[in-house]
């Protein structure tokens, strides 16, 4: 469902997500998503994006 299609990362959460739990979503969705992007949808940073 993620394949070259743009991904946002919901950055906001009352609990706190460990770094590597990020680290290891990025490294999953990179291969198929067009890019992946962190924060709100009105706000996005983007982490990386397919050449």
């Amino acid at each position: 469902p993620y394949e070259n299609t743009p991904v946002i990362i919901k950055g906001c959460s009352n609990k706190p997500i460990p770094d590597s739990a990020y680290t290891l979503l990025i490294s999953k969705l990179q291969p198929l998503a067009k890019s992946v992007m962190y924060g709100e949808a009105c706000s996005t940073v983007p982490l990386y994006k397919k050449k």
